[in-house]
């Protein structure tokens, strides 16, 4: 898990307590090399803000082809990951997040193809687009 937030302290304790700090790794804030890597190796992001009005980790994600699992009150991120499309959508639950992640792990084509096409809609972020639709062009 990269990044930094209020709930990481909860979220390392909860790992320790299932045992699962083997496997998992909170890597806290990375540089942009890091970063890069990490979404290089990955099959899918989870993003589900909490505290983030929307964020730009979905963009992140999409430009890196990976597909985003996100929880269906995640706010924001909903207006660009569409489940079965660029991602999926589950519900804000453990059971459901582990299953949609366990999902992608047994179908990485669809993944993929959820990835492509979440980078051809992450493309079309640009600073001349944002122009041309406050302009009204």
């Amino acid at each position: 898990m990269a990044g930094d937030g209020t709930d990481r302290a909860r979220l390392e304790g909860l790992a320790r307590e299932l045992g699962l700090d083997s496997r998992v790794r909170f890597a806290g804030r990375v540089d942009d090399n890091e970063l890069a890597r990490l979404y290089a190796s990955c099959l899918a992001v989870y993003y589900a803000p909490v505290d983030e009005d929307f964020g730009f980790v979905p963009y992140e994600a999409f430009l890196s082809e990976k597909t985003v699992v996100t929880t269906s009150d995640a706010g924001g991120p909903l207006e660009i990951v569409s489940d079965r499309k660029t991602g999926l959508v589950c519900a804000p639950e453990a059971a459901a997040i582990a299953e949609a992640v366990s999902w992608l792990g047994a179908h990485p084509e669809e993944a993929r193809a959820w990835a492509r096409s979440g980078k051809e809609l992450a493309e079309r972020v640009t600073w001349d687009a944002v122009v041309d639709r406050l302009l009204g062009a």
